[in-house]
């Protein structure tokens, strides 16, 4: 895969559900609020060739019934890394329990169907293959049980699951930190 993957998704994705990546005065890294209901979490060191998009607020097609199948993640994260790219699935929570992280779970894994799809327009597009060298899967939440809500804290934890989710609870996140295992 090539890394028009990002730049394709910018093209096939309506403008409303991609987010902006700032930088200063035309750096090669910039930033991204992502943002949810009551919560915001800043992303830092995003290439900015990345693209960042709302995939929660695509959902699925209107012939599909509603059920547990169509909630989807926030985020989607497809940052350039050479000849391929890195696809980042992201939940947000604003704070971080066992039960919300279940459901976190469960939207992670509902919304690689939404990825596939997107792949495949680009792929189509392109006339090549839009496959990420990598999938990863992160759960950001702005705290955690029993931590205080002002602090910034950055904890990263992986957890088995079938795709290998991370969690991460802060309010402020480096790219690389959703991408390594």
């Amino acid at each position: 895969m090539t890394s028009k993957f990002a730049e394709l998704l910018q093209e096939v994705v309506k403008d409303e559900h991609v987010e902006e990546i700032t930088d200063s005065a035309g750096a090669a890294v910039g930033q991204v609020l992502l943002r949810e209901p009551d919560m915001t979490i800043n992303v830092t060191n995003v290439p900015v060739l990345s693209a960042i998009i709302r995939i929660g607020g695509l959902q699925h097609w209107g012939g599909i019934k509603n059920g547990s199948w169509k909630q989807i993640c926030d985020y989607l994260l497809v940052i350039p890394n050479g000849r391929a790219s890195w696809v980042v699935l992201i939940e947000m929570k604003k704070t971080l329990s066992d039960a919300n992280l279940d459901k976190a779970k469960e939207q992670l894994r509902r919304s690689i169907p939404v990825v596939r799809y997107l792949e495949s327009l680009c792929e189509i597009e392109a006339k090549e293959s839009m496959r990420p060298s990598d999938l990863h899967h992160v759960v950001l939440a702005e705290r955690s049980r029993g931590f205080d809500k002002d602090r910034i804290r950055v904890i990263p934890s992986v957890e088995s699951h079938k795709a290998g989710i991370k969690t991460i609870v802060g309010r402020s996140v480096a790219v690389q930190e959703l991408i390594d295992r």
